[in-house]
């Protein structure tokens, strides 16, 4: 802003402001009698464009239902003193918990989604009152409140007096091709699309669902919060006729499993309320990655929270229907085989018909694997007894793998149903590949199995990914991928985001979405000279963050409810 002195009878712009509800309000000061100066308030005509920000696994706060004390609360980093404060002590809890005590207390019909968690309003314009209003406070705050603080701003100050502000002048009128646009379908963003968006006024809200239940069942909640909290308020708080309100869509921006509650929303409940789809780093047909957990337990410090060892995690995960629909779908790598058993020079073994021993063998995952009790099983038998360590079992009539396998089944209905109902007509997507984020692509036993599969062997599992014996060395354990004699011609799919491989994060792109792009090594264009980003840190990078403008203002030329708007009232 310049700094040289207004001329006596220059206009005076009333900024835009928010009030305690974020509706836009224009404050003016009083002057001296002789100041003549016009004061001029740009005042938009009203037209909400909600932007629903749908988070992925984990990064929505839960609490009981019943004493509503807080269950989960994920650390978000060290700083400023109080998260590193809440952070050790998020450890020092964690650390108590066995699986015992995990399973109890994250059971999906014991919680519900707890919008009591810190927020960072940034520069979004908003004060605190109005982000909780709008569900800032139900998600990790340190990976999603800074890039819907920046959606918020950057979308409220598109255009002013018909000349582009800023950000929207310079960087956003990049060739998508610069950014890791891979398919060459789309365009940039021209003036014309720009000055459409910017008679909108798009409010981000964040919708937090309970992600140990299924994402069809989250897809529903998704889709009440729109009807009776989001779209309601527009009318109460902002005095909309109901007939406009009647016509307005949303634009929903995911992260991680998000995409799939979007999906489940769109393409299996028929939902038509959604203008258009923002996925980033979305697990498209899965992530090999669940199984690592599920028989090691994570990884540096975060296993703490999130499970030392695959009792720790099987406890929670193989009770979790949303957890569980993360895993590769029968469509993962095309079918193709990612669990493979190897001797110890890293050959594919071969089993007693000659065939490799690399499963699926025949693209079918849930029964090949999910459901296998086998040693290298997903649940191997014995992990079964983390199935269900409730003091009184919760069914005297069938067994814990009994249910666990109706779970499987359910599994794979909705990964069938999702894959055949494809993506919302306007989808983006964008996701990490880079072959230095390693993501367990391949999940690789290594190792002698001949002892595990002596009829009567005791098996010695450490729950951290390796079988073990005092009489006998070089039984397998798991190792991290490439497959040693891997298929060259497999390569596109290498590598990740340290979570989702590139096998399932371009799974869009092939799908035939509007436009995906591709960051890190394995991307192009200008903006990948760098290291691609991790998943759970994703929309903190600027690529992700100019990928999910760019789809934001593409989708919203599909618009109609303003008053200037072709057919608007």
């Amino acid at each position: 802003m310049s700094s040289e002195p207004l001329e006596p009878n220059q206009d005076v712009i009333i900024p835009r402001s928010r009030d305690r509800l974020g509706r836009p309000v224009y404050k003016a000061q009083l002057t001296r009698t002789d100041n003549q100066s016009e004061k001029v308030a740009l005042v938009r005509q009203t037209a909400p464009l909600p932007v629903i920000f749908i988070p992925g696994i984990m990064g929505t706060n839960l609490r009981n239902k019943a004493d509503k004390s807080k269950i989960w609360r994920p650390p978000n980093g060290l700083w400023p003193m109080d998260d590193l404060f809440a952070s050790i002590g998020a450890l020092w809890t964690w650390y108590w918990r066995d699986a015992k005590a995990r399973q109890r207390l994250l059971k999906a019909e014991r919680v519900e989604v707890d919008d009591q968690g810190t927020i960072d309003v940034g520069q979004s314009g908003l004060s605190e009152e109005a982000a909780r209003l709008r569900g800032w406070g139900k998600v990790m705050r340190s990976a999603y409140n800074p890039v819907m603080g920046l959606m918020e701003r950057r979308l409220e100050n598109i255009v002013s007096r018909r000349e582009l502000q800023a950000w929207w002048n310079d960087e956003a009128l990049s060739p998508p091709a610069d950014q890791g646009e891979e398919q060459g379908k789309v365009g940039p963003i021209d003036e014309e699309e720009l000055l459409k968006a910017s008679r909108y006024q798009f409010d981000v809200w964040c919708a937090g669902y309970n992600w140990l239940q299924s994402n069809r069942q989250s897809a529903l909640d998704v889709r009440d919060y729109i009807e009776n909290t989001v779209l309601p308020f527009y009318q109460k708080e902002h005095g909309l006729d109901p007939e406009q309100v009647s016509r307005m869509k949303v634009i929903l921006v995911t992260h991680s499993m998000g995409g799939l509650v979007a999906r489940a929303l769109t393409q299996l409940h028929g939902y038509e309320r959604v203008l258009g789809v923002v996925h980033g780093v979305q697990p498209a047909t899965g992530s090999s990655t669940i199984y690592h957990h599920m028989r090691c337990g994570y990884e540096g410090i975060a296993q703490v929270v999130l499970g030392r060892n695959a009792g720790e995690v099987t406890a929670v995960v193989a009770n979790s229907a949303g957890a569980l629909e993360l895993a590769p779908s029968a469509e993962y790598r095309e079918g193709r085989p990612w669990l493979f058993l190897c001797d110890a020079q890293g050959q594919v073994l071969k089993d007693i018909d000659g065939k490799p021993r690399a499963y699926p063998q025949n693209q079918d995952p849930y029964e090949e694997i999910y459901k296998s009790s086998t040693w290298y099983g997903l649940v191997p038998e014995q992990n079964a007894q983390y199935l269900d360590m409730s003091d009184k079992k919760e069914s005297l009539r069938v067994g814990p793998r009994d249910n666990f396998e109706d779970l499987i089944d359910s599994i794979a209905k909705f990964h069938g149903e999702l894959s055949a109902a494809g993506y919302h007509s306007e989808t983006y997507a964008h996701y990490g590949a880079d072959d230095s984020r390693h993501s367990w692509r391949d999940l690789i036993w290594k190792g002698d199995p001949t002892p595990l599969e002596t009829p009567g062997a005791t098996l010695n599992d450490d729950e951290n990914g390796t079988y073990n014996s005092w009489f006998r060395r070089g039984l397998p354990t798991i190792v991290q991928g490439p497959l040693e004699a891997g298929n060259p011609l497999d390569a596109s799919g290498s590598g990740g985001d340290e979570t989702v491989p590139t096998d399932s994060g371009q799974a869009p792109a092939l799908a035939g979405v509007k436009a995906s792009f591709r960051h890190g090594s394995k991307g192009k264009g200008q903006a990948n000279t760098k290291r691609g980003y991790e998943h759970q840190e994703s929309y903190n990078d600027a690529r992700a963050q100019w990928a999910a403008l760019y789809g934001v203002i593409k989708i919203t030329q599909l618009a109609d409810w303003h008053p200037n708007d072709k057919g608007g009232t």
